[in-house]
């Protein structure tokens, strides 16, 4: 799961340095050129950064279960299975080990000819030698997790994981912890607090993204006022955040 918060590490390094380009051609500029576009970038991609992290956590995290690597969440009082075991997959890439026992035979030896050299087949081995071999090529099948990642992005690319309650459902496919309970317990705040404070930055951001940051309230044109304080305090508890659930996880 590391490759997940070093990407969010990444993408919020990206937005702190639209914040100093921000600063430094506020620096030399009058008023007359309105920056503020910029901070609303930086907003935007901050959000972003959260929600690209929490579709990677769980996809890998979820690749991990299914390895083996990683335990299945244990059940909520209420259901008998995990959010994990409930993950909906088509049919058609769920029967993949079906069809990998029924033609065993084949792809085992074309495996074998694939790992070993094509005369490793045509010649004798004790049973000790060809165990092994045979076993790793069947860990190699097993291990092949291709089909599943792509039911899982295909089926997450229809969400946005910014707001608490669909990160929390989210999370849920690959840990049982109270996950905001959790977060407030190591931030030092309450979890409703923390979720409140998460909610009005992605309102915000759906405002910039969806709405062009317009008061409907005064005249054409006029926008929402932001400012870098806003914009730094808003990046740095998304930092704060995801260190956070990256560290229950």
């Amino acid at each position: 799961m590391q490759s997940a918060i070093d990407q969010f590490n990444i993408s919020i390094t990206r937005v702190r340095d639209l914040i100093a380009i921000y600063q430094s051609l506020h620096a030399q500029s009058t008023n007359v050129l309105d920056l503020s576009d910029i901070l609303r970038a930086a907003l935007v991609l901050a959000v972003s950064a959260l929600d690209y992290y929490v579709h990677e956590v769980v996809r890998i995290g979820m690749l991990e279960i299914h390895c083996g690597i990683r335990a299945e969440p244990n059940p909520p009082q209420n259901s008998s299975q995990s959010a994990f075991s409930r993950f909906k997959v088509s049919l058609g890439n769920a029967s993949e080990d079906r069809r990998l026992a029924l033609n065993l035979s084949s792809w085992i030896v074309n495996d074998l000819a694939q790992n070993y050299g094509s005369n490793f087949t045509n010649q004798s081995h004790n049973i000790s030698t060809i165990i092994p071999a045979i076993a790793n090529c069947i860990n190699s099948k097993l291990n092949n997790t291709t089909w599943l990642e792509n039911e899982i992005r295909e089926r997450h690319s229809y969400s946005s994981f910014q707001q608490p309650d669909k990160i929390a459902d989210a999370i849920r496919l690959i840990s049982d912890e109270k996950l905001w309970k959790e977060v407030a317990s190591i931030m030092g705040k309450t979890d409703q607090d923390i979720k409140q404070q998460l909610s009005l930055i992605v309102d915000r951001r759906n405002k910039i993204a969806h709405e062009a940051d317009i008061d409907p309230s005064y005249n054409l044109g006029n926008r929402w006022n932001i400012n870098e304080t806003l914009v730094n305090d808003a990046v740095d508890f998304l930092e704060k955040l995801v260190t956070a659930i990256h560290q229950i996880l």
